[in-house]
């Protein structure tokens, strides 16, 4: 568009901005941006410097990425409330949790509602810092002002426990979330199925597949390929065939199994059963 002295304007120049950070170099973005400075016609606005920070943090680069994050903050206006989920966000991708805590306050006191989605925003953050007790806190206090209750926010904890093996918590945490009258979706369901495998309940892990994969809004679900393959290892090692199948119906039933390797599937194990019987016969 340059070449063709075609103007650019302020949405064109972030795109511009972002596939530069995206190829990893952080020059060619910041030259993107002195072309931005020296366009008279362009006020760079909060997602310029969003995009900025993003790749200042992936690349290590703290103190441009928090630079960048105070501009944001002096760029937010009206009843604009995704900048706040931004700046929260990628302060705790920085790993700075007094500015996480710093900026939800603010938010808090910018808006007399917050929805499930400023919930989940900073819930996630404090995860990502681990600082699981503050997570909690704001989970509960969450639970005491929704209106619907979004399995989205509570997988945060949930996966939280499963990662650091609190098998018992985990399952504590889901009963709970039932009670208060969650529904779980497919995400729900595969976070205990990854603490099954874990721990080599496989049983469990299918049965929790099975249920992911019937949940509501299902539909573009698919079992994640690190849990596939880790229960085709476990079947291979304990030479279980059933779990094979069940895990391959499952898949097909997905949509995560190309239908000819199924059926192919399906002609080896019928002719290895024939050969075991037939073998056993003699």
């Amino acid at each position: 568009m340059k070449e063709k002295n075609i103007a650019l304007d302020i949405y064109t120049y972030n795109i511009w901005l972002s596939s530069r950070g995206s190829q990893g170099s952080l020059e060619r973005m910041e030259q993107v941006f002195e072309q931005m400075q020296l366009d008279e016609t362009i006020n760079p606005n909060w997602t310029t410097f969003s995009t900025m920070a993003t790749m200042y943090i992936k690349l290590g680069h703290l103190e441009k990425a928090e630079d960048c994050l105070k501009k944001i903050e002096s760029r937010i206006t009206g009843r604009d409330r995704m900048p706040y989920h931004y700046l929260i966000s990628l302060y705790g991708s920085a790993g700075n949790k007094e500015e996480v805590y710093r900026v939800w306050n603010a938010y808090k006191a910018s808006f007399f509602n917050i929805p499930n989605l400023g919930y989940h925003t900073v819930i996630s953050a404090l995860v990502r810092i681990n600082d699981i007790d503050g997570a909690e806190k704001i989970y509960d206090e969450w639970l005491s002002l929704k209106s619907v209750y979004d399995p989205r926010v509570g997988n945060l904890l949930l996966s939280s426990y499963v990662r650091k093996g609190l098998s018992q918590k985990a399952e504590t945490f889901f009963d709970q979330m039932i009670e208060v009258g969650g529904k779980p979706n497919s995400m729900t369901w595969e976070i205990l199925a990854e603490d099954h495998i874990r721990n080599r309940r496989i049983t469990d892990a299918l049965s929790c597949l099975k249920n992911a994969a019937s949940a509501e809004g299902s539909k573009t679900w698919r079992p994640k390929p690190i849990n596939v393959s880790s229960i085709l290892k476990i079947s291979e090692q304990e030479s279980d065939t059933a779990t094979k199948d069940a895990l391959l119906e499952i898949l097909r039933q997905t949509g995560g199994l190309d239908v000819k390797l199924y059926v192919v599937y399906s002609h080896i194990r019928r002719w290895d059963n024939y050969h075991q019987c037939s073998s056993n016969r003699g």
